[in-house]
């Protein structure tokens, strides 16, 4: 087992003290790991996309243009350019 130091804000240290307390973790380490093992391994699904992609011929070109119209669809969003009551 590793044991690793980590920093979390005030009020999730409180949050996993809680859950301590109410008996939903043993500790708040074990409340850590918890939330870990339930969390998707974003690395491994990263890696899996991208051999998809390649796979499907997919380009950096094509990322980058994605990429800017995600950008550019929640510059709008944030704007309020997409509807929605003004």
């Amino acid at each position: 087992m590793a044991k690793i130091t980590i920093s979390i804000p005030d009020d999730i240290a409180e949050k996993a003290n809680r859950a301590v307390a109410a008996g939903l973790a043993g500790s708040v380490s074990a409340y850590f790991t918890q939330l870990a093992q339930r969390e998707p391994d974003w690395a491994a699904a990263a890696e899996i996309i991208a051999e998809l992609g390649a796979e499907a011929g997919v380009t950096d070109a094509d990322r980058a243009e994605a990429a800017a119209a995600f950008t550019a669809a929640e510059d709008a969003a944030a704007a309020g350019a997409l509807g929605g009551a003004a």
